[in-house]
């Protein structure tokens, strides 16, 4: 089993009822402290997921810590059998909790263990007044939805009543062969756009920015910010010099706190990330976004990086245009409480 799930409080009561046999399938249920046997859960991590979703011991810990993270193990004789990691979000969104991953040892699979965690879960999150509760997303996160070839974490969670209505993607590109198609420039000359870096004395104007057009992705612009990544947030100003859209990317110049690209022995390490394209509301339809991806993939080409990475996307189309193919694919739900 390998499910993501999410955060939750020892709940013996959910065993009530339950034959003996599934009572003695754990003894130890209790809050993930932060690098706290941490090889031992990455050992976890790599006889449930590791073989189709191998990444880098950092990045595992990296993608753990977050102010927001709600972790538990589950313990039998000293021995971590399972993992339940997940997100409570704060301030406006303070409402929606995020599934992050869930991983039960092999030997232990069947035996209630996934379960009894997913049900103490939603206990616990309706106690802190979560009404929604999403698979996958938040940050730091593993993946956006339930990854499609991990069918069994589907499965799941249909079992719990859970819908999947949509399919998003993460996407790739060949950098080495990346040119920006003409049109796309010569739209952009029309528009009279010009492309900039942020820097420590523009920050504030593209923060404000990602307020009031995006309000939802300020903390990772904050996040990039707060380590000294300006360079990595590209804007476009419209002639008149007003911020009109705007991106992060993850270049080689990143931070290595940051774990925008999680998935380097699958790709290369030679990859970087676009994420977070916005166009102003008042300004779409004059191909602003299109050329500001343009531009953003330019810079990363050109400083030596091979391929670029775009997760979680829903108009496929769009990036398309520009030569980005599909490359995973997850099923997205939501659950109301």
């Amino acid at each position: 089993m390998c499910l993501p799930l999410i955060a939750l409080i020892t709940n013996k009561s959910l065993l009530n009822g339950e034959d003996e046999t599934m009572q003695k399938t754990f003894n130890s249920i209790q809050p993930y402290v932060f690098d706290m046997d941490v090889t031992s859960i990455f050992q976890l991590w790599q006889q449930t997921v590791g073989q189709k979703w191998p990444l880098s011991v950092t990045h595992f810990r990296q993608t753990l810590a977050s102010s927001e993270a709600r972790h538990f193990i589950a313990k039998e004789d000293g021995r971590i059998v399972g993992l339940l990691a997940g997100l409570k979000r704060y301030g406006e969104q303070a409402e929606k909790a995020h599934i992050t991953a869930l991983l039960v040892a092999p030997d232990w699979q069947r035996r209630g263990i996934g379960t009894a965690l997913y049900k103490t879960a939603l206990e616990h999150f309706q106690s802190e007044g979560v009404r929604y509760v999403q698979v996958g997303g938040g940050w730091p996160r593993f993946w956006p939805g339930v990854p499609a070839n991990l069918p069994a974490g589907q499965a799941f969670f249909q079992a719990q009543g859970w819908h999947f209505d949509h399919t998003v993607y993460d996407l790739i590109q060949d950098l080495h062969r990346y040119t920006t198609p003409s049109h796309v420039k010569l739209r952009a000359e029309r528009e009279q756009l010009h492309f900039e870096v942020a820097t420590h004395e523009t920050i504030d104007e593209v923060l404000s920015f990602e307020m009031y057009e995006f309000p939802q992705w300020v903390d990772h612009f904050q996040r990039v910010a707060g380590v000294g990544d300006y360079s990595d947030i590209v804007m476009a100003r419209d002639a008149t010099g007003e911020v009109v859209a705007s991106t992060a990317i993850y270049s080689k110049l990143s931070h290595p706190s940051r774990c925008d690209v999680l998935w380097e022995p699958l790709l290369n390490n030679h990859t970087g990330a676009i994420g977070c394209v916005g166009v102003a509301q008042a300004e779409r339809g004059r191909g602003i976004g299109l050329s500001l991806v343009a531009h953003a993939s330019e810079l990363l080409r050109d400083q030596g990086l091979t391929s670029c990475y775009i997760d979680w996307v829903s108009l496929t189309d769009f990036y398309a245009r520009l030569g980005y193919e599909k490359w995973r694919a997850y099923q997205m739900s939501e659950l109301e409480l």
